[in-house]
């Protein structure tokens, strides 16, 4: 968890960039999840945040093999392409959870 950037993680990222060679990069699944906004009254789907994230994590020898997207709604096929497209992760990699009325719905979200 946490913010990347922060001094506060970087040893945990060092630490993740490093146990991915000791057990091999086919023993270990990357998991990123990132906020995709929606502004406005269009409700547009901002990506740049999570584009820069991924590129922030890449940066340090980190890659994304999957990419769970929090928003308010179900993320568009257009976002998830263009997730896919800057953040080099497959459309089907990237996985869209929206906002419910309940925590416990997430794992149902999930399943789908």
């Amino acid at each position: 968890g946490g913010t990347v950037g922060d001094i506060e993680s970087m040893i945990f990222l060092e630490a993740l960039r490093q146990f991915q060679f000791s057990v091999g990069r086919e023993n270990i699944l990357f998991v990123h999840v990132s906020l995709v906004p929606v502004l406005g009254t269009v409700g547009e789907q901002k990506t740049k945040p999570t584009q820069h994230s991924v590129k922030e994590l890449r940066a340090l020898g980190l890659s994304a093999d999957l990419i769970v997207c929090r928003s308010s709604e179900l993320l568009s096929e257009s976002t998830k392409q263009k997730i896919s497209l800057f953040c080099h992760v497959d459309a089907s990699h990237i996985i869209s959870v929206h906002d419910v009325s309940n925590i416990y719905h997430v794992p149902l979200i999930l399943v789908k």
